[in-house]
């Protein structure tokens, strides 16, 4: 059913963002809100389906958590640039106090941020004129745990409303539903998630007055049989296989900043804290690019630029150096791909990251759909990259023998003849078409065995409906990227 409900909400959203777009080249930005209204009134109901569906797993004990190091403050950010417009239509303040030691935790990264979302949604819902606050701090209650209590100045609720809270389709009294609109769900889910996260979610609150909801959870929570632990530097889910960039700085706050300023890109990131960790994480990991600071303890910067660059498995890795100093100079001679000036201008680095991308060969598109099939050729098309196209699995195995292999695929799963299962397995058998990034773009809800199948043969996995054109830009812009051709020893033959 999940594929079913899906499938024709991609279309409507995502046609719903290409008009808006053409109607303000048109110069008919009057069009705009209603176009909006149409994207709004989609996604408000992809979320409504995905509630349900949530449910669904929940109550049959389908639930998988993905536990992964999760650096506190960038999620909180991220939450933030979604919550304020939210806050903006009912003329509230969104206000965040956060500890200086929060860190990083170990926790279901996806989880968290959507239990913050529903929580911080609701407090924007029933608030107007008002302000909503989000204070993080770290707890020891017996261990180590992480608070994040969310207040509002809202209408609140009495203790007969309190009691019906965390009850499925149940909301705080009749008339919210047709006020407030929602299914009810949306505390339901988060109370779960938290359980199953080895926290849980409480309330206090008082008619007129406003309410406070506080999750608490574990720093690092016990491994159950339920959870699939990912140990570091690995990171699971829909992040693995993306494009890596390991971050090198020995200060906490400088780090912090780069993975603010990566994280919005869908870079997969990696830290280390010392010039030794560096390395030892490099041969590991293999990142696709490192940035790294130069004044750091021995051993500094240069010294690892220069152990990089004597090693033959990471010598091809591009390294940016970060540094307060002038030294551009030293840093392109030692075979640094550039050298940014702290602090780093943001639009620079990602910038200089995206240029690291590979155009060679076209996009190969396998979509059974045509209004999708479309939508995702403009959306990649709109980056200057070719597209070749195949209405099922057949044709692109037959497309992949006639022509040369493509800079990558993007693949449907729910196709006649010959399904995406199979086309990967096909890839998989041949030697020549093994190396070719696929990313897998489905209405299908995935079992936890399908997710990790797929995140064995696929770049990345895309869930129709949930994704917009970015989100397609940015995951074509990490696949087919690739490093630059090994620059040879002054002296030696080609």
């Amino acid at each position: 059913m999940s594929h079913e409900l899906r499938t024709p909400l991609n279309p409507i959203i995502g046609y719903s963002e290409i008009l808006q777009e053409d109607v303000v080249d048109l110069g008919r930005d009057k069009l705009v809100p209603d176009l909006k209204k149409i994207e709004g009134a989609g996604r408000h109901l992809l979320g409504l389906i995905n509630d349900i569906l949530d449910l669904s797993k929940i109550e049959a004990g389908r639930i998988d958590i993905f536990l992964e190091d999760v650096e506190i403050v960038p999620l909180l950010e991220e939450v933030r640039t979604i919550i304020v417009p939210l806050a903006e239509k009912n003329r509230n303040a969104v206000e965040y106090r956060l500890a200086d030691n929060l860190g990083s935790m170990r926790t279901d990264r996806t989880r968290l941020k959507q239990c913050l979302l529903n929580i911080l949604s609701n407090a924007n819902k029933f608030t107007e004129n008002g302000r909503v606050t989000l204070v993080a701090e770290r707890i020891q209650n017996g261990r180590t745990a992480v608070r994040f209590a969310i207040s509002d100045t809202g209408i609140g609720m009495t203790e007969e409303q309190l009691g019906r809270l965390f009850q499925a389709f149940s909301q705080a009294e009749i008339t919210t539903s047709e006020k407030y609109g929602g299914t009810g769900l949306g505390l339901v889910i988060t109370r779960n998630f938290c359980q199953l996260l080895g926290g849980d979610v409480t309330v206090a609150s008082k008619p007129g007055e406003g309410s406070t909801f506080t999750i608490t959870l574990p720093d690092r929570p016990a491994t159950q049989p339920q959870f699939k632990s990912i140990d570091a530097p690995q990171i699971a889910g829909e992040m693995d296989n993306a494009t890596t960039v390991l971050v090198v700085d020995d200060d906490p706050a400088a780090r912090d900043l780069l993975t603010a300023n990566l994280k919005g890109a869908g870079y997969r990131l990696i830290h280390a804290t010392s010039g030794t960790e560096a390395l030892n994480l490099a041969r590991m990991v293999l990142p696709d690019a490192i940035t790294l600071d130069v004044l750091m303890p021995k051993p500094d910067g240069w010294d690892v630029l220069t152990a990089l660059k004597a090693d033959a498995q990471l010598r091809d890795i591009p390294v940016i150096m970060v540094t307060v100093l002038s030294d551009r100079g030293i840093g392109l001679s030692l075979g640094a791909v550039e050298v940014l000036t702290k602090p780093v201008d943001r639009a620079q680095l990602s910038a200089l990251l995206h240029g690291l991308l590979r155009r060679e060969g076209p996009v190969l598109l396998v979509e059974d759909d045509a209004d999708a099939r479309e939508l995702i050729r403009q959306s990649v098309e709109k980056m200057n990259l070719a597209v070749a196209e195949a209405v099922d699995g057949r044709q692109a195995l037959t497309w992949l023998d006639a022509h040369p292999a493509p800079a990558m695929i993007l693949l449907d799963l729910m196709m006649p003849e010959m399904d995406g299962f199979e086309v990967l397995d096909a890839l998989a058998a041949r030697a020549d078409w093994r190396d070719i990034p696929v990313i897998v773009i489905t209405a299908k809800r995935l079992t936890a065995v399908e997710r990790e199948r797929l995140l064995q043969q696929a770049q990345k996995i895309i869930a129709k409906g949930t994704v917009s054109r970015l989100d397609i830009a940015a995951a074509v812009g990490e696949a087919v990227r690739r490093r630059p051709p090994r620059m040879l020893p002054a002296g030696a033959n080609a």
